[in-house]
């Protein structure tokens, strides 16, 4: 049966993906520039998600909403497979396509095309980051970050210096410095004699990836990867147009350095603002024009996250009435050391599911650290990686073509299999974690980054949970879909290299995705 549009709604959905395309763009404006895929040649594949004896014993004690459905018989997925053919076949698929669709319960293969080519996964790569998170750390894991110090007097004079301790938290504020410096003014003190240092030690040295473009490494998608972290290794530049004078520009977290030189034009005047960092990395210039209106906000990554830590902290205990006579510097926590103060993440889970809302690479590098870090001792990279990659082999998942540059999917290097993606969302899915596995991804059409894939059917919105990626060249979507008798249902669309324009393969996707909904 062909499931194509007819002519008419096809151009209104093509006029309404026009506008859609571009608001995704922007949402996924962290995306680096990325290698074009290798080539494809279209196979079918009547394989089954294998599934390891370790998760064959977790999924043992699935949840009812798992269970729920009835078993695919051959001849629904004959009829399936006949709906989807034409649309998996048609233009808008160039032949670097990766396409999986499999029972959620069972890893019973429904349709595929070329799912053991590896291609560029994006920031669909995040899903694969977040499985070895789970996996390693717990659902309930929380990250601890803390100040101590090495005085044994403490008020209302600490006799000594004080360590702000990072332990990998990607969701660390400065409202959290802040209630930091508040328990030590509660504690009585008020001046400390020493200096304040920043301890991200767990990890290494702070680190940007090598295979990132240089040109997004300005941004604060593409910060550095650090155990002690403050507002995503982030500053934030707000900017404030005045009518014939200067331009206001406050900066958060305090203590950030700042030459600040902006105009305020008319409403209609060209926007030329530039935010360049100082030589030897001494802070930023701000310079240009900005049109009179609204206040305007941006984010620089901090070339340094712990010494910026370091150093905002400092800055807040001084606004805070603290006498500090020492310096902000980085260097490791003493040990022993006396506690002054502790705080807390939220559980993982909520953590992976902000970074699936927003696609948040700080969060996925974060993450990818603490898997190597629990697995050997060493947060940096490469351990990083090897960890990842080891968490794929332990549980079966096949690592034909993969190549692991970053958690995030920012680097073009990364090759994935629509096949290893989809084993990795059935293995999620069949963990018991506190509340089902989709619910941690956003609802397609619906929220999160993929809320502009709204061209779904009625039927079909809100039961696509889905994780996206887009990068130069790459567009990719994965996750799972409630079907109206099947239970749970995986899915990976892996697209590399279209032709014929992004709007004609989402179209092709979404009507994929309602077909599969109404089975």
């Amino acid at each position: 049966m062909q499931a194509r549009l007819r002519p008419e709604r096809w151009r209104r959905r093509r006029r309404r993906r026009a506008v859609r395309i571009i608001s995704f763009l922007v949402l996924l404006a962290c995306a680096a520039a990325l290698a074009v895929g290798f080539g494809l040649r279209p196979h079918h594949e009547q394989a089954t998600l294998a599934v390891s004896r370790v998760q064959a014993a977790r999924a043992y004690a699935t949840t009812a909403w798992l269970r729920a459905g009835r078993p695919w018989s051959d001849a629904e997925v004959d009829d399936l497979r006949g709906k989807l053919a034409p649309l998996a076949g048609a233009y808008a698929f160039p032949a670097q396509t990766g396409l999986l669709i499999s029972d959620g319960r069972s890893g019973r293969v429904l349709y595929s095309r070329n799912s053991r080519v590896a291609l560029v996964p994006g920031s669909t790569i995040k899903l694969v980051t977040a499985a070895a998170a789970l996996e390693a750390l717990g659902p309930d894991h929380r990250f601890e970050t803390s100040i101590v110090t090495d005085a044994t007097e403490q008020a209302p004079a600490l006799a000594g210096s004080i360590w702000l301790v990072g332990g990998g938290d990607p969701e660390l504020t400065s409202d959290d410095l802040r209630r930091g410096v508040h328990e030590l003014q509660l504690a009585g003190i008020e001046r400390i004699t020493g200096d304040v240092y920043g301890d991200g030690s767990r990890y290494g040295p702070d680190r940007v990836n090598p295979d990132w473009d240089p040109d997004d490494l300005e941004y604060g998608w593409a910060a550095p990867a650090s155990a002690l972290s403050v507002d995503g290794g982030s500053v934030q530049f707000t900017i404030t147009p005045h009518a014939g004078e200067q331009a206001s520009v406050d900066v958060d977290p305090p203590g950030t350095r700042m030459i600040a030189a902006v105009d305020t034009v008319d409403a209609y005047g060209d926007n030329t603002l530039r935010i360049d960092l100082l030589p030897n990395n001494n802070g930023y210039a701000v310079r240009g024009q900005i049109p009179y209106g609204a206040p305007q906000k941006y984010w620089r990554a901090v070339p340094h996250p712990t010494q910026a830590a370091a150093v905002s902290l400092l800055a807040m205990l001084r606004l805070a009435g603290v006498d500090v006579l020492g310096s902000a510097m980085t260097g490791i926590a003493p040990q022993p050391a006396a506690t002054l103060w502790r705080h807390q993440s939220r559980p993982l889970d909520a953590i992976v599911r902000h970074m699936f809302f927003l696609s948040d690479n700080h969060y996925a590098e974060e993450l990818l650290r603490a898997v190597g870090y629990k697995a050997s001792g060493l947060g940096d990279l490469h351990n990083s990686l090897a960890a990842e990659r080891a968490f794929l082999h332990a549980q079966g998942i096949p690592t034909q073509g993969l190549v692991l540059a970053d958690g995030s999917g920012l680097s073009p290097r990364n090759r994935l299999t629509a096949l290893a993606l989809g084993q990795t969302l059935e293995y999620v899915l069949k963990q018991p974690l506190p509340l089902p596995a989709y619910s941690l991804l956003p609802r397609a059409g619906l929220e999160g980054t993929v809320a502009v894939r709204d061209d779904l059917d009625p039927g079909a919105k809100g039961r696509v949970f889905a994780k996206d990626g887009y990068i130069e060249g790459a567009s990719a979507i994965a996750g799972y879909v409630l079907t109206a008798h099947h239970g749970p249902v995986i899915f990976v669309f892996l697209v590399n290299d279209w032709q014929n324009g992004l709007d004609a393969v989402w179209s092709d996707e979404d009507q994929m995705l309602d077909i599969i909904a109404a089975s």
